[in-house]
């Protein structure tokens, strides 16, 4: 089971990966705003790492994705049809906190209802 969190985990930030550095993402996409998504996309992705890597404290987690986002938006800035935004790392990283922080807020309710929470993967 770890390796299909693990799996889910690394290929969203493979798609994340092909729609930062796209010619034309919005014609993928559609023309939404830009921002909402990169905080929507984030968000995911905060969660989805802390499924995949549960194991893992959650500021390494942060960490991982903070880096990751960072290093897509340096390489958009090499690429002459994408530019380089500040607000979007921002977006990116109150995406990422919500995620882990709604992880985190799942897992204590699960916690109090009872349930086993377990981070073997």
């Amino acid at each position: 089971m770890r390796v299909l969190f693990i799996g889910q985990y690394l290929l969203l930030l493979a798609l994340y990966l092909v729609m930062g550095t796209a010619k034309q993402p919005q014609q993928v996409v559609g023309d939404y705003n830009d921002v909402l998504m990169h905080f929507a996309g984030y968000l995911v992705a905060g969660v989805s790492v802390s499924i995949a890597f549960a194991r893992q404290t959650i500021w390494l987690r942060f960490f991982q994705l903070f880096c990751f986002s960072t290093l897509v938006e340096i390489v958009q800035y090499t690429l002459p049809w994408r530019s380089f935004e500040l607000k979007d790392i921002a977006a990116n990283t109150v995406g990422i906190l919500l995620g882990l922080l709604l992880w985190q807020l799942a897992e204590w309710v699960l916690v109090k209802a009872g349930v086993k929470v377990t981070r073997d993967g």
